[in-house]
C-alpha cells in the first residue's frame, strides 16, 4: 500500500528544506554542530534541481506502472555554496585546475617536430590577466611545479598558477576555482594577488590557490603576523593565520579574531577550550568539542538555556 499523500510531502520537505537533521544526517559524524559540513550538509544532493524544479515522486505500487506527481515543493534558498565560494574570481569558461580535457593538444606556430611538420604542444585552462581581469582560457603547460618560481600562469605545470609573493614575480601554486577541499594535505584555499597584475604595476587581481598553512594554535594568534589571526581553515581541522573578518556569533563569515567560520551555515561560531578551565562561552553555554573538525582540546560555543 501507499503510504499517505500527507507522509509523503512531510518526509520531502524535511529532506529539501533542513536536509542535515532529517533522514540520515551526517551531523553526528561530524561533531553534532557540524563546524564544517559535508557535500551532503549543504543540502545540494537531495534539494530541487536548477531553476526551482520541483522534485517528484513515484506513488505507484509494485507491479504497476509508476505515476510521478509534482508537489510543488520549492528549491531551498540561502547563501552561496562555501565549498565553492572562490569560483566568481576565476572568470567565465573552461576551468584552472579543472578537468584535463578542457584543453586538448594543438599544433604549435613556433615550434617543430623532427619530421618538419607542427609539433603539438600540451594546453591546460590558466587564468591570464586581460583588460585587468582574471580571465581563463586554454594555454601551454609551463616547466615548473608546484612552489617554483614564475612570472605568469603560462610558466607553470598543469593546473597552477602563478601567485605573487612580497617581493617582485611569484610562486606556482595550485588552482582552487572549485571545490576548495581539493587543495593537497597541509595546504588551503585563499586568495592571492595574481604575479602577473603586480609584475605589470596595475591594480593586484585576486586569484584563489592553495597556500601552505601555517599549523597555528586557535586562540593564541602569538604566532601570527600581525593583523592576522588563528582560524581552522580546512574541515579535517588544519588551522593557519589569516585575514579576519568581522563575523560573531551566528553572523556571516569572514569571522572576527577567536571565531570560526561553519560551513554549514555559513556563520561564525565562537570557538573555546574543552577542559574547563577558562570561562570562554560564558553563561548558558558550553564548550562543544570531540569532533575531526576541531583541533584535540578545541571546539564552540553551543547554548545551554
Amino acid at each position: 500500500m501507499s503510504p499517505p499523500r500527507a507522509l509523503l510531502f512531510c518526509c520531502l520537505a524535511a529532506i529539501s528544506i533542513a536536509a542535515p537533521s532529517a533522514c540520515g544526517s551526517n551531523d553526528a559524524e561530524n561533531g553534532g554542530d557540524g563546524a564544517v559540513g559535508s557535500r551532503d550538509d549543504i543540502g545540494g544532493v537531495v534539494s530541487a534541481g536548477s531553476g526551482g524544479t520541483p522534485p517528484f515522486v513515484s506513488s505507484g505500487g509494485g507491479g504497476g506502472g509508476a505515476v510521478e506527481e509534482d508537489f510543488n515543493i520549492p528549491a531551498p534558498t540561502g547563501a552561496p555554496d562555501p565549498y565553492t565560494r572562490f569560483a566568481h574570481l576565476c572568470g567565465e569558461g573552461c576551468t584552472p585546475g579543472g578537468d584535463p580535457t578542457e584543453c586538448s593538444s594543438s599544433g604549435s606556430a613556433d615550434s617543430s617536430s623532427s619530421t618538419g611538420g607542427p609539433s603539438t604542444q600540451t594546453l591546460h585552462c590558466q587564468l591570464t590577466l586581460v583588460d585587468g581581469k582574471a580571465t581563463p582560457g586554454c594555454g601551454p603547460v609551463g616547466r615548473f611545479g608546484a612552489g617554483g618560481p614564475c612570472h605568469r600562469g603560462s610558466d607553470c605545470a598543469f593546473g597552477l598558477g602563478c601567485a605573487a609573493l612580497d617581493g617582485e614575480g611569484g610562486v606556482c601554486r595550485q588552482y582552487c576555482c572549485g571545490n576548495v577541499e581539493s587543495c593537497a594535505p597541509g595546504t588551503y584555499c585563499d586568495e592571492r594577488p595574481m604575479a602577473e597584475s603586480v609584475v605589470e604595476g596595475s591594480d593586484p587581481v585576486p586569484i584563489p590557490v592553495c597556500v601552505p598553512a601555517v599549523n597555528c594554535e586557535l586562540l593564541n594568534d602569538s604566532a601570527c603576523p600581525a593583523g592576522l589571526t588563528c582560524t581552522i581553515v580546512r574541515e579535517d581541522g588544519t588551522t593557519s593565520c589569516v585575514t579576519p573578518g568581522v563575523g560573531r556569533a551566528d553572523e556571516a563569515c569572514p569571522c572576527a579574531p577567536g571565531f570560526v567560520c561553519s560551513m554549514l551555515t555559513n556563520q561564525c561560531k565562537q570557538l573555546c577550550r574543552v577542559d574547563g578551565g577558562a570561562q570562554d562561552c560564558g553563561t548558558n553555554a558550553k564548550c562543544q568539542g570531540g569532533s575531526a573538525v576541531y583541533p584535540a582540546g578545541f571546539g564552540v560555543c553551543v547554548s545551554t538555556s
